[in-house]
């Protein structure tokens, strides 16, 4: 996937500057884009139908974030993060989103419960195409589904700043055997995160919750070790 896929998504009703850094931004979270994709300033505004000034703003803002870079021929470019980096991260993100699940535990309504168990439900049907990005998507749904509930707009802020960065970095291993055993664990954690939130246990879902950010990250990093070995072999 490339920044191509930039022009069949929606733009919505807000400062042109705010609609290209949500399109983007929605991108980096679900990992439609991946690291090293690249476009430019005048491509993306054509792309979006919307002049420069909008889109510069928009990514002057995400580059600041540390979600995309600017190299020195101006492409725009998604960062790899190095392992050590997303190491860092993945501890940011056990205790931030950790923390957030524990608030929503006790604001999750009857109807948000159920609209949890049938994200889950599609994210098992979507593991069934094992080069399909949906998984991943629906994966993030999700997960912002159960922090929406913490009713916390300073947690908010942090963790879709941190999904800016990991979001690439979780569909690395689009079509890999991995890819499959990492989803099903996934899935597993899921159900006894929405088990947890049931009986309004907050340890046990921020046990479930971790263990899934856990899981996925060790599975990333494999692989990245696994390709940076098999270039030096080469």
């Amino acid at each position: 996937m490339n920044f191509s896929a930039v022009g069949s998504l929606p733009i919505r009703e807000r400062s042109l500057s705010m609609q290209v850094e949500d399109t983007l931004a929605q991108m980096l979270w679900d990992g439609t884009l991946q690291p090293l994709d690249r476009t430019s300033i005048r491509d993306l505004a054509e792309q979006l139908g919307v002049s420069t000034m909008p889109v510069r703003e928009a990514v002057s803002r995400l580059v600041a974030q540390g979600a995309l870079s600017i190299e020195r021929n101006r492409a725009i470019v998604v960062p790899q993060l190095s392992i050590e980096d997303f190491r860092d991260l993945t501890d940011a993100r056990l205790l931030i989103e950790g923390r957030a699940v524990r608030k929503a535990t006790h604001n999750l309504t009857e109807d948000d419960l159920a609209e949890l168990r049938e994200m889950n439900d599609e994210f098992a049907k979507a593991m069934s195409t094992p080069s399909s990005r949906d998984p991943v998507k629906v994966n993030q749904r999700f997960h912002f589904r159960i922090y929406k509930a913490a009713a916390s707009p300073t947690l908010a802020r942090i963790i879709a700043m941190n999904w800016l960065r990991a979001g690439p970095m979780i569909n690395l291993d689009i079509g890999l055997p991995s890819r499959r055993i990492r989803n099903s664990h996934s899935l597993a954690a899921h159900i006894d995160l929405i088990a947890a939130l049931e009986a309004r246990d907050e340890v046990a879902a921020e046990r479930a919750l971790q263990r899934d950010i856990e899981t996925a990250a060790a599975s990333i990093i494999e692989n990245a070790l696994s390709d940076t070995s098999g270039q030096e072999e080469t």
